[in-house]
């Protein structure tokens, strides 16, 4: 008896410790859902703006002779020299531009460093979005009907970004974050570090980014790049200046389209 009576006990343990388990998993999931809601409601403003300098764009190139051949003349640009102008150009919206401002910014100033070590990254992340792009067109076509677009941004924000795209830039500022202390930093991936770190900001990125891309994939592949840096670079500036008076930058808030 006094053995079966154990064996009930630990048996009753086990089930407890599985159903607090599951209790704190279904919290911490509860906890990331809501903070990148909370984030995406704090950037409804920001995101309109962008959607609408997107959607201007766009038309622009669709509707004025003039911003058609200034884009297209971009694009041959792109042609020419392929990753080369995607690494430069990227590392100079998306990363030096944002982190000059974010420097230049009193209440945000970290040190020369930061700027250098934005610019990589977004330099790195150039290469890496151009040739996404190319496999997106390779995969699912460079026509720009509503199916193509459909496939490319379902693939982008649903595929690559969620697996790839995002997760190595939370990684890289929570190596900035840790000193680029690489031990320090992978002593912050303990279990549920994804639903912790990156789902929030997947979540807040799909609610901005996903109408932004599909007018993106509305453009021929050589212009795709280009544009995709004008509405990085503007989604920083207007993030920068809604968020001034909580003291944040861009440069804490990593975005991925």
């Amino acid at each position: 008896m006094p053995d079966q009576n154990s064996h009930e006990a630990s048996e009753s343990s086990s089930v407890s410790n599985l159903k607090q388990e599951k209790a704190r998993s279904e919290s911490a999931w509860t906890e990331a859902w809501n903070t990148g809601i909370g984030a995406a409601k704090s950037n409804l403003l920001p995101g309109l703006a962008l959607w609408l300098f997107g959607t201007v764009l766009i038309a622009g190139y669709f509707l004025n002779e003039a911003v058609r051949e200034l884009l297209n003349s971009v694009g041959d640009f792109k042609e020419s020299y392929g990753w080369k102008f995607s690494l430069i150009s990227t590392a100079i919206f998306g990363g030096l531009i944002p982190e000059i401002i974010a420097w230049c910014s009193k209440s945000s100033r970290k040190g020369g460093g930061v700027v250098v070590a934005g610019t990589l990254l977004w330099a790195y992340k150039g290469v890496e979005i151009d040739f996404f792009y190319q496999l997106q067109a390779w995969l699912f076509g460079d026509q720009a009907d509503l199916i193509t677009i459909l496939a490319k941004t379902i693939c982008d924000q649903f595929v690559m970004v969620p697996a790839f795209g995002l997760v190595n830039v939370v990684l890289f500022y929570a190596w900035r974050d840790c000193g680029y202390s690489l031990r320090r930093m992978l002593k912050t991936l303990t279990k549920g570090w994804y639903q912790r770190m990156v789902l929030p900001v997947l979540i807040a990125n799909w609610a901005i980014w996903i109408p932004a891309v599909a007018l993106i994939y509305s453009l021929p592949l050589a212009l795709q790049l280009p544009v995709q840096n004008l509405i990085l670079c503007f989604w920083v500036l207007i993030l920068m200046f809604f968020t001034r008076p909580k003291e944040q930058t861009h440069a804490d808030q990593p975005q991925i389209s």
